[in-house]
């Protein structure tokens, strides 16, 4: 096995996330939450897709998923349960814990949030030529079926 080459890819691999992150959060997911308006942020946006994939969860499991403390996951929770995208319900079987739980219109400001995120990508990507495109798909297809494996 060529040493050099695994550490080239290695560190490349490492490198790719927070160049997607900052060019993602910078550019599509900035004007995504700007449209949807609201009020909050990436954090917030984080709980309530967790919620959506887990279903009800207490906050200690959001924020352990997550990797947020519990001080600024009661802090996140706060708003987002003063702007009626989750509800919070003490759980019957231990009080001292919270069940936290996507409301109706957490799940409406998700799909729109959704929908814009995807047109901001569209248009963005349309600025490809058709051969960049055609790349791109062809890398990202490769990227995943080898992550997969990992």
């Amino acid at each position: 096995m060529n040493k050099k080459l695994l550490n080239s890819v290695a560190e490349d691999l490492l490198a790719i996330p927070p160049l997607i992150r900052r060019g993602i959060n910078r550019k599509v997911v900035k004007a995504a939450f700007d449209k949807v308006g609201e009020g909050i942020g990436v954090p917030h946006f984080e709980i309530m897709m967790v919620l959506e994939e887990a279903g009800t969860q207490h906050i200690t499991e959001i924020g352990e998923k997550l990797l947020i403390s519990r001080p600024q996951m009661t802090f996140l929770i706060d708003r987002l349960v003063s702007l009626e995208m989750v509800a919070r319900r003490t759980d019957e079987t231990d009080r001292r814990l919270s069940n936290i739980s996507l409301t109706d219109k957490g799940k409406a400001i998700l799909k729109e949030k959704d929908q814009v995120l995807r047109a901001n990508f569209t248009e963005k990507l349309s600025r490809l030529t058709d051969d960049e495109l055609q790349q791109l798909a062809e890398s990202l297809k490769g990227l995943k079926n080898i992550l997969s494996r990992l």
